[in-house]
């Protein structure tokens, strides 16, 4: 039988995105998914329209509401092995909200798509999942705590990219950072649930996870499927000093020489690249990211 998997979707007062994410994961054609929704008591309508959108399409089991914390589970109607769980109240990021989505999931798998974020396909999880198994029908042993697979890169509605993640048979592909992309990636739950996310990390909370996880000789896998679209339109052009620090931190616990690595790479290549980036015509930029950006993680 196919394993079920708990999709998380993390979201705070975004009511632009949020219906285009849940329908994005309510279509997929992978029949046995538990999705959770993780609202951190937003004040601009995103809680009611999470809670419109569910009761359109599914029958509520259970609802339990307080004047800080309002709690759901629903069954899709058109598919008894789609449930919905659905928590809004107060959270201390979003690294916490997503740690509270771990410790209501009950599938085997862990996935985390986020508001604004979507499945490339409705085929995706299927595909993921048929690929999985004929790796474990082919002979492929051992317990795997991850699986992930490709990502379309989302620049605005005119250019796109796929970026093919690092193959999993490559030597330290993930020792020092993770070389994929989070929403392409299902890890099994009860490796998440035993480390879960540092909410101490703001930004590459889910870099310590993944490089935690490889570094203690867990398995990762990679498959050729392109499972999210990742869009980055207004978040990759600045630079970010907590990004760096973060970065930092996490690799120093791996290796005494990845600081200086690190700072060479901001210095020589990061910094330059956004400087380039920002003083080029919005007409023109995204089409050179096209043709000129890696297509490799």
């Amino acid at each position: 039988m196919q394993p079920r998997v708990s999709i998380i979707t993390v979201v705070y007062n975004d009511t632009t995105h949020i219906i285009e994410t849940m329908e994005s994961v309510i279509h997929q054609t992978y029949p046995h998914i538990e999705y959770i929704l993780i609202d951190g008591a937003s004040s601009d309508g995103t809680t009611q329209s999470i809670e419109s959108k569910i009761a359109s399409l599914a029958s509520i089991t259970h609802r339990c509401e307080s004047k800080d914390s309002l709690y759901l589970e629903a069954q899709l109607d058109s598919n008894p092995h789609f449930r919905f769980k659905f928590l809004s109240e107060r959270d201390s990021g979003i690294y916490d909200a997503m740690n509270k989505g771990i410790d209501l999931a009950t599938g085997e798998w862990c996935n985390f798509m986020n508001c604004g974020d979507r499945f490339f396909s409705s085929q995706s999880v299927s595909e993921l999942f048929s690929a999985y198994e004929a790796y474990l029908a082919s002979g492929g042993g051992g317990a795997l705590a991850v699986i992930y697979g490709d990502t379309q890169i989302v620049y605005d509605t005119h250019h796109s990219k796929i970026l093919y993640a690092a193959p999993s048979d490559r030597k330290n592909a993930h020792k020092y950072h993770h070389h994929f992309i989070h929403q392409s990636a299902f890890i099994d739950t009860a490796v998440m649930k035993h480390y879960k996310y540092d909410t101490r990390f703001k930004i590459a909370g889910d870099t310590d996870f993944f490089t935690k996880v490889y570094n203690a000789g867990l398995v990762f896998w990679h498959s050729a499927v392109v499972v999210s679209a990742f869009n980055v339109e207004g978040v990759s052009g600045s630079l970010s000093w907590r990004m760096f620090r973060e970065d930092l931190q996490i690799g120093m616990r791996y290796h005494r020489l990845f600081p200086l690595y690190h700072i060479l790479r901001y210095v020589f290549w990061i910094i330059p690249r956004v400087i380039v980036r920002n003083v080029i015509p919005a007409r023109f930029r995204n089409q050179a990211r096209v043709l000129l950006g890696k297509k490799r993680h």
